[in-house]
């Protein structure tokens, strides 16, 4: 496309030049590119020093960056701290290793395989509802983000392995997960430092990706050697061969890919499920509307697989609950060449931040942005302008592979949630965000359970 010098520089923030955006950067960065979003059209620069550093959450603007002109917009350096622990992993990897990865790991996400997992998903449930009945019984509260983050590790590891782990080992990788995470929400925003600049915690995130590694090669090792063939997600890895040429993935990529989708896969399905009994404790309403619907739809305790695109209204639940808190309320990219998004022209090598949280509560394209409203998702409602500002698994080619999976088990276990319990936030707890890559309640969410 022809790119005018005329055309106008995006509008720089009103924060502080260079020092005091760093500063804010570094002491809450999360807070700091939400307020300097909010406050502007779409498109704001930051005065970062030299580096020319851009937060887009006009989704024309989007739309650009992820789709028309993705080749553009690579991930580039701002992704140098998540490669440190998910390596080349679908997330992090670029050009013909990123397609040849994609290609060879579709085949794992189809809803053939996905409802071969439904079993192991309902047993990992029926487990944790026991747990939560005793809480109820006993009027003692539950953290419910701890509660999902153990619910999932335990689905996620049965979907990647299944093979049955001891207590000690699931919580091993657990705890090394979660520290890798914090680690990781660290380092995201060191593009703006000197490579020399020391950071808290580094050695104990080295450590962890260190011990981490180890605990994925393991059981690569184990498989490779082992006698049985297993149809869960390593075997399909360990099978998946390509097409052109034949040759099959590494040991090294198969933990790049393996560590990705475990770390993605709990941490995002677990957010979310909290941020939905966040929305729910609070709208009572939508609670009985959704058991309702369960009531009608499904057969037995809960819904079976099959039933799960019969719950309308609990997807337009789900999808609510994604526009509110995005799973991934931040992402990156780095331009290759000058571009123009909309009138602005923003330079080579250019850092953006891409910003869902605020293009999801843009008032240009969202009546009563905050208010928690899942019938905005009803078919008549949802329209092109509501579908061109939603994106919580992305958009375009490189949009989230394991969006399908996200989206069955937060349905299984709501609707089990739901069915089984109401609920209230603690009185007197403060939700406060914070951010570690996902965004969570600061301290997790403790509610009171009741037997429905």
């Amino acid at each position: 496309m022809t790119r005018s010098s005329t055309s106008p520089r995006p509008t720089t923030s009103e924060a502080p030049p260079s020092a005091g955006i760093r500063l804010g950067l570094f002491r809450d960065p999360f807070h700091f590119v939400m307020d300097s979003a909010a406050r502007h059209d779409g498109l704001v620069r930051l005065g970062a020093g030299p580096l020319e550093t851009y937060i887009v959450s006009h989704p024309d603007y989007v739309r650009r960056i992820l789709q028309t002109n993705a080749a553009n917009y690579v991930k580039g350096s701002m992704m140098e701290p998540f490669r440190a622990a998910l390596g080349n992993g679908l997330v992090t990897s670029e050009g013909d290793l990123w397609k040849r990865q994609r290609r060879l790991m579709q085949p794992a996400f189809h809803a053939r395989q996905l409802q071969s997992m439904e079993e192991h998903i309902s047993a990992c449930l029926d487990r944790a509802v026991k747990r939560w009945a005793q809480s109820a019984g006993l009027d003692r509260p539950v953290n419910f983000l701890d509660e999902c983050i153990e619910l999932n590790v335990e689905i996620v590891l049965g979907v990647l392995f299944s093979t049955s782990m001891d207590a000690e080992r699931v919580e091993r990788l657990r705890k090394l997960t979660s520290e890798v995470f914090v680690g990781l929400a660290s380092k995201v925003w060191t593009f703006f430092l000197p490579n020399w600049f020391p950071l808290p915690g580094a050695v104990r995130y080295r450590r962890a990706v260190a011990a981490l590694d180890a605990e994925v090669y393991g059981l690569i090792e184990e498989r490779r050697t082992g006698d049985v063939e297993h149809e869960d997600m390593l075997g399909l890895l360990l099978a998946a061969q390509d097409a052109d040429s034949g040759e099959r993935m590494s040991d090294q990529q198969l933990r790049d890919e393996i560590f990705t989708l475990f770390m993605a896969g709990y941490e995002t399905t677990a957010t979310g499920l909290t941020w939905a009994a966040y929305e729910l404790a609070d709208h009572p309403d939508v609670v009985e509307t959704m058991v309702a619907e369960l009531d009608r739809v499904a057969t037995g305790e809960r819904p079976t697989f099959a039933e799960l695109p019969q719950l309308e209204y609990g997807r337009r639940v789900i999808d609510e609950v994604f526009r509110l808190h995005p799973p991934f309320p931040i992402w990156f990219r780095s331009t290759v060449e000058p571009d123009l998004l909309g009138p602005y022209r923003v330079p080579e090598n250019a850092k953006i931040i891409l910003n869902p949280h605020i293009t999801h509560r843009d008032p240009r394209f969202w009546d009563a942005p905050e208010t928690f409203d899942p019938d905005r998702f009803a078919p008549e409602k949802f329209d092109a302008q509501a579908r061109h500002a939603y994106y919580p698994f992305g958009k375009g080619s490189r949009m989230c592979i394991g969006e399908r999976l996200a989206v069955t088990i937060t349905q299984m276990v709501l609707s089990a949630f739901v069915r089984s319990f109401e609920f209230t936030v603690l009185p007197g707890f403060e939700v406060i965000p914070r951010y570690v890559v996902t965004c969570q309640p600061k301290g997790g969410l403790p509610l009171v359970l009741r037997p429905r």
